[in-house]
């Protein structure tokens, strides 16, 4: 990876409260600045953020967008958020209320001004994500060099792929300071789960192909249930392990497999599973999941069938070799579920038969392995670009509180 320049300084102001001097507020010391571009790059954000504090707990983050991206809900508290205009008002504003001591830009569609004004303050910059659709290289004379200008100040860029390389050097960046890194995408740490607890449920499954309903609401209960019917038929020995997204509501599954009449075991009780009298295991715990995940080549994200939640996120199914299925209301993972279905790891269900159509489909273990194994690519490859970027911005800090 490409060296920091070494005009990298330390800034002289330290996270924390915002001081005062001679009366006047200073801007708050902010020891992350991240600009996103794109709509994925601000959970991306979060993620890179969760993994930079794992080794600087106090560590400060600013997220700025152009105005053009919604601030997300239920956004943490002490994670700051702004939007900054393309003129020179908002950009003297946004430095008189922070004071950052990195800049991380994702993307391109550069900001030449604000750009100029943090290499002024003397701020360091790093471009990461950078693809060709970022940078406009058709552009007229006078933006044209404002924009080769701004890329000057950027200490190291990570590239999405050879495209972009081939438009930032053609911008004129050395080809020596460009590194072909992937996509910055969101990402999940792998879900842990007691050994044990594997062990034993594998031992009493004696190679039972079972599936996973992930954080299902009641609501999808009649799809879900009336789809594993249907689909045993043509797996007589296939298992549904269920699990609710809200553990309270689990008298309610309780109801609807009565209702369906399915015979059912609640875990930790594994009686019925080896001699398969039990076609449903029940598992009220949601915090369990990375158990049931690593069990389960099949996987149904839930609260996506009804409206009203937005889904859950993919990655947690793809870190641990599940192939997706989902339903059409992910508004919340959209850009994510997308991208696992255009590269095969995830398929979308609507409705009873769409979904025993795919249970039946995938109970073929090739056929679900070749969809986990496109999952899990795309999963590794986020976590891959998060670890290179977390090990460039800690080697970046360290540089600036050491000199």
């Amino acid at each position: 990876m490409p060296p920091l320049l070494s005009s990298l300084v330390t800034r002289p102001l330290a996270s924390g409260e915002t001081s005062q001097k001679d009366g006047r507020a200073q801007p708050l010391p902010v020891d992350l600045w991240c600009h996103a571009t794109e709509p994925a790059h601000v959970p991306a954000f979060l993620q890179l953020r969760r993994s930079l504090s794992l080794e600087r707990p106090d560590l400060t983050c600013l997220i700025t967008t152009d105005g053009s991206l919604e601030k997300p809900d239920g956004l943490d508290a002490a994670l700051n958020w702004a939007s900054i205009a393309r003129n020179s008002g908002a950009i003297a504003s946004f430095f008189a209320q922070y004071a950052p001591r990195l800049c991380l830009w994702a993307g391109g569609w550069l900001n030449p001004p604000l750009i100029q004004d943090a290499d002024k303050r003397r701020i360091p910059l790093i471009l990461i994500d950078a693809h060709a659709a970022g940078f406009q290289t058709n552009l007229w004379r006078g933006q044209g060099l404002s924009q080769r200008r701004s890329l000057k100040v950027f200490s190291s860029f990570l590239a999405r792929d050879s495209e972009a390389e081939t438009v930032l050097r053609k911008m004129g960046v050395d080809a020596r300071d460009i590194f072909i890194a992937g996509r910055m995408q969101q990402g999940v740490p792998s879900l842990p789960c007691p050994e044990a607890d594997l062990a034993d449920l594998s031992a009493a499954l004696n190679s039972r192909p079972a599936w996973l309903a992930a954080c299902a609401r009641a609501g999808e209960l009649d799809i879900i249930l009336a789809a594993h019917l249907k689909a045993s038929r043509a797996a007589h020995r296939l298992l549904l392990i269920l699990v609710p997204d809200d553990e309270t509501e689990a008298d309610a599954f309780k109801d609807a497999l009565d209702h369906h009449q399915l015979r059912y075991t609640v875990w930790p009780d594994t009686e019925g599973l080896g001699d398969e009298t039990a076609q449903v295991l029940l598992a009220e715990d949601p915090h369990e999941l990375g158990l049931w995940l690593r069990l389960c080549p099949v996987s149904f994200m839930g609260a996506s069938l009804v409206s009203g939640f937005g889904g859950h996120n993919p990655y947690a199914a793809a870190n641990l070799g599940s192939a997706i299925l989902y339903g059409p209301n992910v508004g919340k993972y959209l850009e994510s579920y997308s991208r696992f279905a255009a590269a095969g790891g995830a398929r979308i269900v609507r409705d009873i038969d769409t979904l025993t159509a795919a249970l039946i489909q995938l109970s073929a273990p090739d056929r679900a392995a070749q969809m986990a194994m496109a999952a899990w690519e795309i999963a590794t490859e986020g976590a891959d670009v998060t670890d290179r970027i977390t090990s460039l911005v800690h080697d970046a800090l360290d540089h600036l509180e050491t000199n």
